[in-house]
Order: C-alpha cells, then sequence, then structure tokens
C-alpha cells in the first residue's frame, strides 16, 4: 500500500517537469548549444585537445597515415567544439608546451639513467 502510494505522488510531482522537458523549441536548443560553456567544459575540452594532438604525433611517428588522418579529424572536431562553446580560452602557449615536452624527454633520460638502461625507452 506504501508503495502504491509513493509511486502515485512520485508520478504526480514528476509529470509535469518531464512533460516540460520534453517541449524544448528548437530555439531553445540552438540557445543551449550556442551559450558559452562552463569553465570545467572548457577544461575537458583543452584536455581533450591535448590528449589527441600527442596521439597524433605518435600516429606520425609510427608512420600510419590512416590513424593521423583520422586523429587529425578528431581534433578539428573538438577544436570547432571548442571554438564554439569556450570563446574565451586563449591560444595555447607554446613556451609551456615546449618545456613540458622538455620535462618529458628529461624524465625518460633520468629513468634510463637510475634504471641502468633496463627502463627500455
Amino acid at each position: 500500500m506504501r508503495s502504491l502510494l509513493a509511486t502515485i505522488i512520485c508520478t504526480a510531482f514528476l509529470a509535469p517537469s518531464m512533460a516540460a522537458a520534453q517541449s524544448l523549441t528548437p530555439e531553445q536548443v540552438e540557445a543551449f548549444n550556442s551559450a558559452p560553456g562552463h569553465p570545467a567544459e572548457c577544461a575537458r575540452l583543452r584536455r581533450q585537445v591535448d590528449h589527441f594532438i600527442g596521439m597524433q604525433q605518435r600516429a606520425s611517428a609510427l608512420k600510419d597515415e590512416m590513424w593521423n588522418e583520422r586523429l587529425g579529424n578528431h581534433v578539428q572536431a573538438l577544436r570547432a567544439m571548442q571554438a564554439a562553446r569556450c570563446p574565451q580560452d586563449l591560444p595555447v602557449d607554446t613556451t609551456a608546451q615546449a618545456f613540458q615536452e622538455l620535462l618529458k624527454i628529461a624524465a625518460k633520460g633520468a629513468i634510463t639513467y637510475f634504471t641502468f638502461g633496463a627502463a627500455g625507452f
């Protein structure tokens, strides 16, 4: 009996909100999609772009043309989404990116040195 009563009460409260959510007009959907993104969404998009650029560099190092092309298309799509949702984002700082690459090389060298070459890079 209690579960039936709880179901009726929940249905009475949730039905109007569910009907309102399904009646969005295309203009409202477009306004939502063109609104500036949340800072967390912009940070996620930046991380995704950086990740897939690194993967694209790996694909070119392995000379896999199809993988490189597909990753390039994916990066372009992510950048288009980033430009639409996060217009306030600044361009990538090339100095910081170069320093990050230098740190990666230094870390690989340190691992090789301290493991006497057993790390196998």
